[in-house]
């Protein structure tokens, strides 16, 4: 039974999941595969697609300077607008794959290259008020309810649109199909905005409100955040890798498809769906610490799984790539709804803005900067390899190593993580392993009819 009936959650919240679908598969129409397939398709460069892939987390910036118009203009307002105006910029997308053949591919590169920056800063810029209007809006018992439901929605739009967009693409080979693609973002974007507008919105409390210059370095600083914040950035810094090898590993050396990629993405998409619809309430039962430690687990096991497929102890066979894929939606899932839901209790009501958009900035930063020399490091080390024993070393298997030494510093940074109300991770083991299976086998005979 739960100590406090009285925490429900807003009514109207249920537009935001609705929300977050059709705004997931507008962004990933934008920002993922489908954008990625474009450029290659005009024949753009390495550096360009680098370029596509780092401008989401480069603008991010902007969340700085955003953060004091957030208090003023007030969450659903200012997150409306910003919305808004991105819609409307990936028409201007759709536009230009549509343009007539004379026109050049350099011209297509360039426009698109100038939309995506327009979109990337509108989104830079308008994100800055979600998250406080989420933490004001939903009471701190229902957090990680919200969030999973939250990120499921998320997984479940991003699945179906990658599967619907392959599809597409598969059976069009014309730049035009691209187009399309886009005004189907176009789209579903306009829909999103229905259901933000009918989100309950949220007064920007009294204290929230900056006065005078802003105290960034006393805001680093402060004690939770500043712990939170060195985990995310030590965090970052290995899933930057991971982001760099997977795909040249399997593709180059053992010549996947790029229906088997497609493939594996929606494995995933589907995993983290089914982890996030399982482990939201049970995060408001026993906190975030404990499920980053298990997250941790999880994802150092998954990165030794592909350093062992790298090193050619482990053949990628059908299974050990199901459970590659499974192993990382259920860390990785188990991360984002967990790390969520903690920055959501750490940040103080005093300028929680600017700690949020701080907090964005610094990880963004580094998700942008870090695969570019995490790359370098794969290319500088091509071609070279050394046997040891049954292993082979070479720029894979040494990247996926340095990785998993990455991650495991990172769970240094997580045991100085402050949380006074978590449960103790034993005892969520626990939890995790024999009371919530139990609960759930007991639900299921008790729902079973007798006959």
């Amino acid at each position: 039974m739960s100590d406090q009936p009285s925490a429900q959650m807003p009514a109207g919240i249920g537009n935001a999941y609705v929300f977050q679908v059709f705004n997931t598969m507008s962004f990933t129409i934008v920002l993922g595969m489908p954008m990625i397939l474009f450029f290659k398709h005009l024949g753009a460069s390495a550096t360009i697609l680098g370029m596509v892939i780092a401008l989401p987390a480069l603008l991010n910036i902007l969340q700085i300077p955003a953060a004091s118009l957030v208090e003023k203009i007030g969450y659903r307002a200012f997150v409306l607008r910003g919305w808004s105006a991105r819609c409307f910029i990936i028409l201007g997308m759709a536009v230009v794959a549509f343009l007539p053949g004379k026109i050049d591919r350099t011209t297509r590169i360039a426009l698109m290259l100038f939309l995506l920056f327009i979109y990337n800063a509108s989104r830079g810029f308008s994100v800055c008020g979600w998250f406080p209007w989420m933490t004001q809006l939903i009471p701190e018992r229902l957090r990680g309810r919200y969030v999973s439901r939250d990120q499921l929605s998320g997984a479940v739009a991003l699945l179906g649109t990658m599967i619907g967009t392959a599809l597409f693409v598969k059976h069009a080979e014309e730049l035009s199909v691209f187009g399309w693609i886009l005004v189907v973002g176009f789209l579903a974007g306009i829909v999103s905005l229905w259901f933000l507008m009918r989100m309950p919105d949220a007064p920007v409390p009294a204290q929230s409100r900056t006065k005078g210059p802003v105290p960034w370095k006393a805001m680093v600083f402060h004690p939770p955040f500043y712990r939170l914040l060195l985990f995310n950035i030590v965090i970052q810094l290995a899933l930057a890798g991971s982001g760099v090898c997977w795909v040249p590993l399997l593709r180059d050396v053992h010549g996947f498809a790029d229906w088997q990629f497609l493939t594996m993405m929606a494995l995933f998409s589907a995993g983290s769906a089914l982890t996030l619809w399982g482990f939201g309430a049970l995060a408001d039962r026993v906190g975030s610490k404990p499920l980053l430690g298990v997250s941790g687990m999880i994802i150092v096991a998954h990165f030794s799984l592909w350093a062992s497929v790298a090193a050619g102890v482990v053949a990628p066979t059908v299974l050990v790539i199901i459970i590659i894929q499974l192993s990382a939606a259920f860390g990785t899932a188990l991360l984002g709804l967990a790390n969520t839901r903690l920055l959501m209790a750490v940040v103080p009501e005093m300028g929680r803005s600017h700690f949020f958009a701080l907090f964005s900035v610094v990880t963004s930063l580094i998700a942008g900067v870090f695969p570019v020399l995490w790359g370098l490091l794969v290319d500088s080390l091509a071609g070279w390899k050394a046997q040891w024993g049954f292993m082979v070393w070479n720029q894979f298997s040494v990247c996926y190593l340095l990785i998993i030494a990455i991650y495991l510093i990172a769970q240094i940074f997580w045991a100085r993580l402050q949380e006074p109300k978590a449960m103790p991770t034993d005892v969520f083991l626990h939890e995790l392993l024999v009371k919530t299976p139990s609960r759930a086998l007991s639900r299921i005979i008790m729902r079973r009819p007798f006959v």
